[in-house]
């Protein structure tokens, strides 16, 4: 059976990715990490370096201390300057014991002497007092005290030339230990055996050395470990000139010394002045990191070897699923397939696959949309009473299968209500209806679209709806609480969006989904009682439910078609649905305030329109007196005469008026754009979307006010601008014809038809006058 190109891809990948890598990370930790390695291993070393340089800085901070302390006794206060030490042995005796007591305090003293300059002794715990007459040194003490500084560091061959084993450094504390004229000093020495010792124990690699110099590079000492291996002191002396000779100072650097290298750090000592200095072989520090590197290495390697036997067994392996896959797809491996499939059945397998997933996204993509607008469909249905012939159970099971969980739960509606035309928003205008509400639906959607007990329904004609379930177990108040809660969200939101006027009716909570007609309503009905004009209102049916159960016969279609002659000023129309209300109020209506309550309705719908329309007469403007006139009113006779002289008759004029001094005002606005623009290419549509109104309505209204149309008003205005410039200029017909927005030959032809002549001919029979 024969194979394709990919069994010897994959093998040749196998190789590559299982093999290579690795021994490219051996060869990357060897030859890259180690130098990293090194990097951290020297600024480790660097660090222990600076925590010696600061113990020894440390060691000599406490042992000028431990002399400060010694100084500051009372045994050394004034009332030493004048005594006589040899009338006064006890004083004597307690210096004595004063100096042992400071030089046991501190292992690196090793002996103290007293100076007292008015009697020129030297006072020593081991050697006694000692007359400076018989020391050939004298003058070199009376230099003690003029110095400014009260504590210092000085040579000590200066004061003890045959000194023998005295470390060559001492320090001087003035006495008393405050004062501007000093009677004598403290001088202590330093033990320099223990320097040694300390010196050595603070290098912190066995190997390694260390040794003190003096800022010109003399020695002070070289440590302990030249005494065990004396052959490290020519080591020390190439060290010593290195760093005097290129004055490295707090900075490491490398040596090589027969064939080793070290690391070689050195610090200056703030209190004296010495340098300190300390090497490190390098191959103490790095041969635990070698040792590891080369492990990494060799396993690398060996790495590489297994890796090239397994990738060979995987890759017989690996082929088998690719092999069941063609076959799957519809292919063999030994059967005639197109070239391509033969040279890449991965390529064959990819393209199968994209297929399959392209049909099932356009599948899915298409049930999907189907599945929304069905869900959409069903709840428009359900709530507006048409699906009446199912049974609860029905409504229910098939609520389930749109994913809507409606076990142990009852039901409310939200109506919201909006008014985008207010004389305070001119963000729409009429025809705009159907774009508002659905704008209004789509941030319902976006607003429950996170809550799993909503829905919303565009009802169209500026009203949503939106279904809310709960369930059984939770409270009415709480229930209540919520829908009022997310009210108020409503609106505020709808109103910062589309800025329109938001009014929200909540109905009652209902266990049943065959109730939710009614239930819409009675919400509807909830919703006529709002205040006209009133921004952001929520009524409940919980307050009126009681009333609109009382007035189950209200005739609403018969409602909305009286409004909308009305709105259209038609007269005779109007009159004549409101004689059909009237007649369904004597039919149904048998109780005074029954009559009433329906005459209120409708003049509440009335009165809303009115606004809606942005029309005030004087009976309108005082709305309430309206209502006081018609609850003064007792039989149905008296309210139909009152309500067709009052309301339909003045309503019908002043919506005349308004309209008349509308159109007038609009044809106004639309002769002065054309005055300003009539050069422009101007147009119906142009000049509808610049004042706000539709094409059509422009149109009518412009024939209605100016008895003529459009494109004859703006040809005439076109024509005059061009007489005028006939007239009074020298322009050529073309550049006449460029300024009135006329091509050249248009021009001559509208002229003509116009006044009987060409636009030349005009100009020469101006001239001839």
């Amino acid at each position: 059976m024969s194979r394709g190109n990919y069994f010897r891809k994959s093998l040749i990948y196998a190789l590559i990715m299982t093999s290579v890598p690795m021994a490219i990370i051996g060869i990357c930790s060897y030859f890259i990490g180690v130098n990293q390695v090194e990097k951290e291993v020297y600024q480790k070393n660097h660090y222990q370096l600076d925590q010696v340089f600061k113990r020894f800085d440390e060691l000599f901070s406490q042992f000028e201390l431990t002399v400060d302390k010694g100084a500051a006794n009372s045994i050394f206060d004034e009332k030493l300057r004048n005594t006589n030490f040899i009338d006064e042995f006890r004083v004597m005796q307690d210096i004595y014991s004063l100096l042992a007591v400071t030089q046991s305090s501190d292992d690196m003293i090793l002996r103290i002497d007293l100076y007292l300059e008015n009697q020129q002794l030297l006072v020593s715990n081991d050697r006694g007092a000692i007359k400076l007459k018989d020391e050939p040194n004298k003058a070199v003490y009376d230099m003690i005290l003029k110095s400014e500084d009260l504590m210092y560091w000085s040579d000590t061959e200066t004061y003890s030339p045959n000194g023998g084993e005295l470390f060559p450094l001492v320090l001087v504390h003035k006495l008393p230990f405050v004062s501007t004229r000093p009677y004598g000093a403290l001088l202590v020495y330093l033990d320099k055996s223990l320097l040694d010792k300390e010196i050595t124990q603070m290098n912190p690699y066995e190997n390694g050395i260390s040794f003190i110099i003096k800022p010109n590079g003399d020695w002070i000492t070289s440590g302990k470990e030249t005494e065990t291996d004396p052959d490290k002191q020519d080591l020390k002396d190439y060290i010593r000139g290195k760093v005097i000779k290129e004055d490295r100072n707090a900075d490491s650097f490398t040596v090589k010394w027969e064939g080793a290298e070290y690391s070689v750090a050195n610090a200056t000592l703030s209190r004296t002045g010495w340098r300190y200095v300390i090497a490190t072989p390098l191959s103490q520090l790095m041969e635990p990191i070698t040792l590891t590197s080369k492990f990494m290495l060799g396993a690398s390697l060996l790495g590489v070897v297994i890796a090239a036997l397994l990738s060979w067994f995987a890759s017989q392996r690996m082929y088998r699923p690719i092999k069941r896959l063609v076959q799957m797809f519809g292919g063999s491996i030994g059967s005639k397939l197109q070239e391509e499939d033969r040279s890449d059945e991965i390529k064959y397998i990819e393209n199968k696959w994209l297929h399959i997933t392209r049909e099932s996204r356009l599948f899915q993509s298409l049930l999907e949309e189907n599945r929304y607008s069905m869900k959409k469909g069903f709840l428009l249905q359900l709530i507006q009473g048409q699906l009446y012939f199912f049974s609860e159970n029905e409504l229910r099971r098939r609520m389930e299968e749109h994913g809507w969980n409606t076990e142990n739960k009852r039901f409310a509606l939200l109506l919201i209500q909006l008014s985008p035309f207010s004389e305070l928003s001119k963000r729409f205008v009429e025809g705009d209806e159907q774009l508002v509400t659905f704008a209004a639906a789509n941030i319902m959607e976006e607003l429950s679209g996170d809550k799993e007990n909503m829905e919303a329904v565009n009802l169209h004609n500026l009203t949503v709806a939106q279904l809310i379930w709960f369930g059984e177990d939770k409270p009415k108040e709480q229930i209540k609480s919520e829908l009022f809660r997310f009210s108020n969200e409503v609106i505020t939101i709808i109103t910062k969006l589309l800025g329109v006027h938001v009014a929200v009716g909540v109905s009652r909570t209902i266990h049943e989904l065959k109730d939710l007609p009614t239930a819409l309503e009675e919400v509807k009905q909830c919703l006529h009682f709002r205040n006209i004009g009133e921004h952001g209102q929520i009524l409940s049916t919980d307050d009126l439910i009681p009333y609109v159960k009382d007035n189950p016969d209200y005739p609403f279609q018969i409602e909305k078609e009286f409004i909308h002659a009305l709105q259209m000023r038609a007269g005779e129309e109007t009159l004549q649905k409101w004689n059909e209300f009237i007649l369904v109020l004597r039919q149904n209506a048998g109780k005074a305030f029954q009559i009433q309550q329906y005459m209120a309705q409708l003049l509440g719908s009335v009165l809303r329109a009115m606004m809606q329309l942005g029309v005030v007469y004087s009976s309108a403007s005082q709305g309430i007196n309206l209502y006081e006139q018609l609850f003064r009113l007792k039989e149905i006779d008296e309210i139909n005469k009152w309500f067709v002289n009052k309301v339909i008759h003045p309503f019908l004029i002043a919506l005349s008026e308004k309209q008349g001094i509308e159109m007038k005002q609009t044809i106004r606005k639309a002769k002065d754009i054309i005055d300003q623009e009539y050069m422009k290419d101007i147009s119906l549509e142009y000049l509808s979307d610049r004042i706000g109104i539709l094409p059509k309505r422009l149109s009518a209204i412009f024939v209605q006010v100016t008895n003529q149309n459009f494109i004859d008003y703006v040809t005439g205005i076109r024509l005059d601008k061009t007489k005028q410039l006939l007239r009074n200029t020298d322009l050529k017909v073309t550049e006449i014809a460029a300024r009135v927005g006329y091509q050249p030959s248009y021009l001559n032809k509208i002229f003509k038809k116009s006044e009987g002549i060409t636009p030349g001919e005009y100009r020469e029979s101006v001239l001839r006058l």
